[in-house]
């Protein structure tokens, strides 16, 4: 596969060219003028923009399909299928709070879909546990359901690393309870990079759990302990440590466009990741759903609410409509952009070798966009997993039935 563009989004700057990719991997970044040197079928796409493809490590769901309590082999396929009509070309199948007996069965059970080879659409890199270890004051979304939450636990944190099988990439818990050193010391030692997250940590304990091993803060500004003139908490904490990442969700729904501007311009872009945190809800039409254990609304504006509250229950806005919201509405260049819609993900899970941006020797992994931010193709290690023109959105039915009229 040969890649031409006017605008081709690389490591190294923007160029009008080629990239050519074979056995998944990018081979060579070819300017136009060098054009006669490209081998193989050119796949032109004119003006339209070339962005390193989208990685979203922190997912939940969307289109109707979920992968947090899945034991259904079809749904994280349809999942995958869906993320890469939103241009993800790579993902974390994110599961979320529950038994520990069924997160085990649902991250043993990730872990088969991975391993059978057949997944169409974005890749899945491994697993995402955003639970059980909570603080109960942020456990967010509405969970009440004490006995799911204990305090953190070597011993759990096994059983999960077990059913992993080695693709439990990331775990988020709260730093500041009993058992949190040792466990985040176990996982780290086992491969799991730790953010914290749903946290009422102080600063200091923050920067304890940073010296553990902690490594990104989840969803920031949500679910987190915040600033405080006497206690900076964990937003301060993450503000003031180079050493951690920080998870931002760009829908400016869950955050404020402004604050999202405060937490980049100091954090700096190397550091920041999207994230989407989006729902089974996200890409479906306004509405309420008899949906369990929770009934649920998408209002006009793309806010996912549990029914009748005023608890957003994830995003509806998947990150590339981040990616629109931070170059077209508060002015950062798509350069840097790109560092934290793809690089900054795969630099968090020690991928950076292989993924993240478009490099000669990484894999092929493109996102193909008009200026209006539409996807036109999808492209994971080569192949393209999305085509606008062949491809649907591939939505749920069943969710779809669950709309009231």
């Amino acid at each position: 596969m040969v890649i031409k563009s006017t605008r081709i989004y690389t490591e190294a700057g923007c160029v009008d060219g080629y990239v050519e990719v074979a056995r998944g991997r990018i081979q060579r970044i070819i300017l136009v003028e060098q054009a006669r040197k490209a081998e193989g079928h050119v796949f032109d796409v004119g003006d339209n923009r070339v962005i390193p493809g989208i990685i979203d490590i922190h997912t939940h769901g969307g289109g109707g399909w979920v992968a947090k309590d899945s034991d259904n082999p079809d749904e994280i396929r349809n999942l995958a299928r869906h993320y890469a009509s939103r241009g993800i070309a790579c993902f974390l199948a994110t599961a979320s709070l529950w038994s520990i007996e069924k997160m085990c069965d649902t991250i043993s059970f990730i872990a088969d879909t991975m391993e059978s080879g057949n997944t169409p659409g974005a890749k899945i890199l491994g697993i995402h546990l955003e639970a059980p270890f909570f603080n109960h004051e942020k456990s967010g979304a509405g969970f009440q359901t004490p006995e799911w939450m204990p305090n953190p636990s070597v011993e759990v944190a096994k059983r999960f690393v077990t059913a992993g099988r080695g693709h439990l990439r990331y775990l988020t818990l709260a730093p500041e309870l009993p058992g949190a050193e040792e466990t985040i010391k176990y996982l780290t030692s086992a491969g799991v990079r730790v953010a914290a997250g749903h946290t009422n940590a102080t600063y200091d304990e923050l920067i304890r759990g940073v010296d553990w091993g902690v490594s990104s803060i989840a969803h920031a500004g949500n679910a987190i302990r915040m600033i405080h003139q006497r206690e900076p908490g964990v937003l301060g904490a993450m503000l003031l440590e180079d050493r951690l990442f920080c998870e931002l969700i760009c829908d400016f729904i869950h955050l404020h466009p402004q604050f999202v501007r405060l937490v980049i311009n100091n954090k700096g872009t190397d550091r920041i990741v999207m994230v989407a945190d989006t729902s089974d809800m996200a890409g479906m039409e306004t509405g309420i759903y008899d949906t369990k254990p929770r009934v649920t609304e998408m209002t006009p504006e793309g806010v996912v609410y549990i029914y009748g509250s005023d608890v957003m229950n994830g995003s509806s806005k998947y990150v590339l409509n981040g990616v629109e919201n931070l170059v077209e509405r508060l002015g950062y260049p798509i350069e840097e952009v790109a560092k934290m819609s793809s690089l900054n993900a795969a630099r968090l899970l020690g991928m950076e070798r292989e993924r993240g941006s478009i490099r000669v020797g990484k894999y092929g992994d493109f996102t193909i966009l008009t200026d209006d931010y539409e996807v036109l193709y999808t492209i994971s290690e080569g192949v393209v997993v999305y085509d606008a023109q062949r491809d649907d959105a591939c939505l749920n039915p069943e969710l779809l039935k669950l709309k009231r009229r």
